[in-house]
Formats: C-alpha cells, structure tokens, sequence
C-alpha cells in the first residue's frame, strides 16, 4: 500500500539520522542541551509516533453470530407474482428512530423489466420479519425512468438530510428531511451510469463523495461478459458528478456461469486508516479508495461464494451489520443481517 510504504521509508531514514547524529551531539553537549539535542529530540519523538502508524495493521472482518432473516418475499398490492423477490436494498433509521429496508423487488407482472422498490419497517434494527410498509416507488415517465426498472437504492445522510440514490436510466436522487417521505431531486438523473451504486463519503480524504457502479460495457472485458465496475465524485450528492468514470475492474476472478458477479453491487468503506471493497464477500483492504489490489484479507462465504449477494454494511449503538439478499435454488429468499466484527 502506497502510504504505509512512504510511512516505512520515512521512518527508516529518520532512524538513520538518529544513528549517525545522536551520539556526536550527545558527546559534544556534554549533557548541555543544545539547539541541535533539542532537534535529535524533537525528531526522535516525531519517528516514535509515526512509528505506531507504521506498524498498523487493516483490520480483518469477521461474521459474528447466525444470520437472521429480515424481510421475505413481499405479498405486493400491485403487479404481484409468486416469484416475487427482493434483491438490492438499502436500511437505514428515519429521524423518528425507526429502521426502514428499501428494496428492489424483481420478477414483478409491472411492464417493462418488472422491477419496483419496495419499503419495510422496524422499531428496532435486529429483529426477524419486519413489517411490509408496500411499493415505496414504481417507474414514472415524468421522471425519465426505464418503464419498470427502478433497482439498487443506497442511503446517506448528511448535515441532517436523507439522500436516496436509485438507478433507472442513470442515477436518480430523492431527498428528505425526516428520511419517511421522499421527493425527486429533479427530473432527470444526476449523472450517467450502469445500475447498483454506492456512495462512499471521502470528505475527509479528498475533500469528495465518491459514487461506485456497476458498468455493462461492450467489449471491456468478456471474461466477466463485458462487466466492470466505475467511479465518479463530487464535493456535493447533488452534483455535479465528475465527467471523469474511473474504471475499477473486479479483482476476484470470474464465478462459473455468473461470470459478471463480482462487478455487481460494489461496496467500499472506510474504517480507521483503510478503505475495504467488498466485491460479493470477498473483502479487499487499499489505503487507496480509487487503488486496489489483491489478495483479499477476508472471505466471509468460505463454502458458497454467491449464496448471499449485494452485501451493505448498516452500524448501530457501536456495532457493524452485514446485510445481503439470498437469492437461489431452494435457499428461502430475502434480506438477512449478521453482526459484523473487525479484529
């Protein structure tokens, strides 16, 4: 990692300095503080403390506990099939501490693609079966949608507003002052883009947001059938958004069959010093959030890889969940939560 290789050779040279110089001004000081002690002094106590940040290591995250099962398939008040299920989602605590899971809802009778977000709720974040709220959003014209294609919702908040960001036809915002109901920002999307984004407050780093999605390009790369994953940023949600997409290709080598998963449902957090891409659950570690490289320093799904999908990580009360949606053969489908450690 770039930093911490500075952080070595900072630190190495710093000792260097120390070895040749101390013992001469020792001598000649003849236990006189001199200018030059004082400096040697000054410089020793700056490479003790860099010392700790050279030495620090990533975390390394750990599930905690069994999975539980938030939400199943929803019994919809519109366009319902028995197929329905939920898939992308997001959840967060509206103003009035209640918890609110969003999510899309495909395999829908909607015309069009057959996609809609759907909204549950809790009074608290770790309890089984929330409570079916119905359709949160369905595509309108007026707002440029893709007739029945609206996935992936994230939530952040900032400076006391909730921001929802979805895709259909590019990234669309909704914005809110309690986080119940939601308004369009706009008309139209906030910036051009494939589906499935996640929004990653680098403020303090970079003085950004950066919005990472998924990117079907043609012919980017066939081993993941022309998937990868891109990035765009901004001083504000509200844009503008970089003319600049960054590419950020999958690290994790292609699954047999579902070749473009890992270019799918990208998330990146930061905790203490680093940043952690999870690509499915398989988790990178970069002190670069633009940067990565393998190997991971994490696999949360040793046995199955894909048996849950589209990971976010929600914190409460000090404490880090790990969500993501079940999603085939005869696994019961839904969103389950797991409490998330980092060692």
């Amino acid at each position: 990692m770039i930093f911490e290789r500075m952080n070595y050779l900072f630190c190495y040279y710093c000792i260097m300095l120390i070895n040749k110089y101390l013992p001469i001004v020792i001598l000649k000081s003849k236990v006189r503080f001199t200018g030059q002690f004082v400096f040697i002094t000054l410089l020793f106590t700056m490479v003790l403390l860099l010392s700790q940040s050279c030495t620090r290591e990533p975390l390394v995250p750990e599930l905690n506990g069994e999975w539980i099962r938030l939400c199943d398939r929803p019994q919809l008040e519109k366009w319902h099939s028995p197929k329905v299920e939920p898939v992308d989602f997001t959840v967060f605590q509206a103003d009035d501490e209640t918890w609110h899971l969003i999510a899309c809802v495909r395999n829908t009778t909607q015309p069009g693609s057959g996609r809609l977000l759907y909204r549950w709720s809790s009074p608290v974040l770790v309890s089984e079966s929330w409570n079916p709220e119905g359709i949160f959003l369905s595509s309108r014209e007026e707002l440029d949608h893709a007739e029945g294609r609206l996935q992936a919702p994230f939530h952040v908040r900032d400076a006391g507003k909730h921001y929802l960001f979805y895709n259909s036809n590019g990234a669309h915002l909704m914005t809110s002052e309690e986080g119940i109901s939601f308004d369009p920002y706009g008309k139209k999307a906030v910036f051009p883009m494939g589906r499935d984004v996640c929004i990653l407050d680098d403020r303090e780093n970079s003085g950004k947001w950066i919005a990472y999605y998924t990117s079907p390009e043609e012919g980017i790369n066939p081993a993941t059938r022309n998937h990868t994953i891109r990035a765009r940023t901004a001083e504000k949600l509200t844009g503008p958004w970089s003319e600049e997409a960054i590419e950020i290709p999958p690290i994790t080598p292609p699954f047999k069959g579902y070749e473009f998963v890992y270019a799918e449902s990208p998330l990146v957090v930061k905790r203490g010093d680093y940043y952690y891409r999870f690509e499915q659950l398989f988790v990178y570690c970069s002190d670069d959030p633009l940067k990565w490289e393998g190997p991971p320093i994490a696999t949360l799904a040793p046995q199955d890889h894909i048996k849950r999908l589209a990971p976010e990580i929600v914190t409460s009360k000090g404490k880090d969940y790990l969500l993501a949606y079940q999603w085939r053969n005869d696994d019961p489908r839904g969103i389950y939560m797991i409490e998330l450690a980092w060692e």
